[in-house]
């Protein structure tokens, strides 16, 4: 259901109690404006979101990917806010599948602005992760950097620290590998 298919709905329930508070029905019309709350709250915290954050909770991917899957056009049926965690959550999703697309979506959350912290470290993290899979030491050092400053909380310690002996034995291989580009005297 679109964001403007909720608000007409919201219109219609609020049209609906005042209807019955001009017939002097109260009740009826208090009722209904308890439930005009509703389409209101799935504008600004959609319901396929938070259905997808309670299976990330539980480590259930599956029930993940089928949460996500119910969103097909995110710029019609999310807010702002919500395309940035929507593309948070695919990229987590995809970060044990396919790294490549996990940074692109990582890279669109960013984009679109996650608003905590922690969230913001992983996917820094995760963008780190493919900078040095894809063998660019020095952008997985600066967002790792990046990753350490954000992570207020230090949930992530550990995982920085396995990236950084990840990128020293990166540097130590690069050192004893000769150059094939530099022609050997005779």
């Amino acid at each position: 259901m679109s964001k403007y298919s909720k608000f007409a709905l919201f219109l219609f329930i609020i049209f609906g109690s005042f209807f019955f508070f001009f017939k002097k029905n109260y009740l009826c019309g208090c009722i209904l404006i308890l439930l005009s709350s509703i389409p209101i709250f799935l504008i600004f915290k959609n319901e396929f979101l938070l259905l997808a954050f309670f299976k990330i909770k539980k480590q259930d991917m599956k029930g993940l990917q089928k949460y996500l899957g119910y969103v097909k056009n995110p710029e019609l049926q999310l807010t702002k806010n919500q395309i940035a965690y929507y593309y948070f959550l695919n990229g987590i999703l995809y970060s044990e599948k396919n790294i490549f697309q996990s940074e692109n979506y990582m890279q669109k959350a960013l984009d679109f602005g996650l608003k905590f912290k922690q969230n913001i470290a992983i996917a820094k993290l995760n963008l780190a992760i493919a900078s040095l899979s894809k063998g660019d030491k020095k952008k997985a050092e600066f967002l790792l950097s990046e990753a350490k400053k954000t992570d207020i909380s230090g949930l992530l310690h550990d995982q920085i620290q396995i990236i950084k002996i990840q990128i020293k034995k990166m540097n130590i291989g690069n050192r004893n590998r000769q150059n094939p580009y530099i022609r050997k005297k005779l």
